[in-house]
């Protein structure tokens, strides 16, 4: 069960739309902000995988533009101009995910995460798949993203069962 918003084709649709008419970079601005402010930790996870890729800025476009999608998502009723916060990913989580990837590989993280967010959150994956299939390295871009979108769904499960 994933506690994270399911993407509409809508949404997907608007922040496609945002990213061409705004520009990258100024989508890329206000993103970095709000998760320099509110999630860090997801955003250091997104740049460190960002890194091993020789155009890093170009692939955080796809990292933000998956934050976005959640985001928005997110956000109550239908004003797509608010951010809205997703789960905080924390160290501890991090940390967590790292031994589950130690544990099993990196190969089974991957696929169990990309299976999962194909069932859970398929224009989510669209996105995803679409922004990889553009790229030298599907495989090892699509492993950012099943890091990225598997640290929320555990921080979002960790913080729901702090909640009761």
């Amino acid at each position: 069960m994933s506690f994270l918003p399911r993407v509409t084709e809508l949404t997907r649709e608007f922040v496609s739309r945002q990213f061409d008419d705004l520009g990258p970079d100024a989508c890329m601005e206000e993103i970095v902000a709000c998760l320099t402010r509110e999630n860090p930790e997801f955003l250091e996870m997104a740049r460190k995988c960002a890194s091993d890729f020789r155009d890093a800025s170009r692939i955080m476009v796809g990292f933000g533009m998956f934050y976005q999608l959640l985001t928005l998502q997110s956000a109550d009723g239908n004003d797509h101009s608010v951010m809205h916060a997703l789960p905080s990913v924390t160290a501890q989580t991090r940390d967590a995910l790292v031994r589950d990837i130690d544990e099993e590989g990196v190969e089974a993280f991957t696929v169990r995460a990309i299976g999962d967010m194909e069932r859970t959150n398929p224009e989510l994956m669209q996105m995803a798949h679409a922004f990889a299939s553009r790229h030298e390295d599907y495989l090892r871009l699509m492993q950012g993203f099943a890091l990225l979108y598997k640290s929320l769904i555990v921080q979002a499960a960790a913080d729901r069962k702090y909640l009761h």
